[in-house]
């Protein structure tokens, strides 16, 4: 009996303040490793672009597509994929694959764009030049009008590209290019058409 308690004592006399704050601080990284571990596993699923999307853009269901990602410090800034948001109006520019912030929308709809389709010679335009790009519009006029002592001008500034159509760039032709447009210069940007060559400047963000 007196060996047992013996015994005792000694294992008793082992456990050190020493001891138990290691044996504490074991515990505690072992509980941390598995809370972090199970955070990072954490993913919402938010909406991003499926292309670009420029400034005036009115959001359709082929423009968007619902990813998951994980759970970032700032994720209340992006939109969660069930808020609706076909019909809501792009504010800025949103880059293809990016996800998409809830400042970058409008769900008051601009009614004010149109869109105008209009051809540009390839060499007329930037070769990186794609949907959601800002550009400024000025017409160089063709042969006739250059002869009736039409000059260069300046027709349109800031207007958004919501198509392009590169396919004829690639035969030597002509590239095709849907802008949104303010309704109220629509008329003054056709007018043009039969006595300019457009060329397109890419405006840099």
């Amino acid at each position: 009996m007196k060996s047992i308690n013996s015994s005792i004592r000694e294992s008793l006399f082992l456990i050190t303040p020493r001891y138990l704050l290691g044996l504490i601080l074991i515990i505690t990284s072992f509980i941390s490793a598995f809370l972090i571990s199970s955070a990072s596993d954490r993913t919402i699923t938010v909406w991003a672009s499926s292309t670009d999307l420029a400034p005036g853009k009115i959001i359709e269901e082929k423009d968007i597509t619902p990813v998951k990602v994980r759970l970032l410090s700032n994720a209340e800034q992006y939109l969660d994929a069930k808020v609706e948001i076909v019909g809501t109006s792009v504010v800025r520019r949103i880059g293809a694959a990016e996800l998409i912030p809830s400042f970058a929308l409008s769900a008051r709809a601009d009614t004010s764009l149109q869109r105008v389709p209009i051809q540009v010679e390839r060499l007329m335009a930037p070769s990186g030049l794609s949907a959601g790009d800002i550009v400024d519009i000025f017409g160089l006029p063709n042969q006739m009008a250059s002869q009736s002592g039409v000059v260069s001008e300046l027709i349109l500034e800031s207007v958004g590209i919501e198509e392009i159509d590169n396919s004829g760039r690639e035969l030597g032709g002509a590239i095709g290019i849907t802008l949104l447009v303010p309704d109220s210069l629509v008329p003054d940007l056709i007018s043009t058409m039969s006595e300019f060559n457009f060329l397109l400047v890419e405006r840099i963000s």
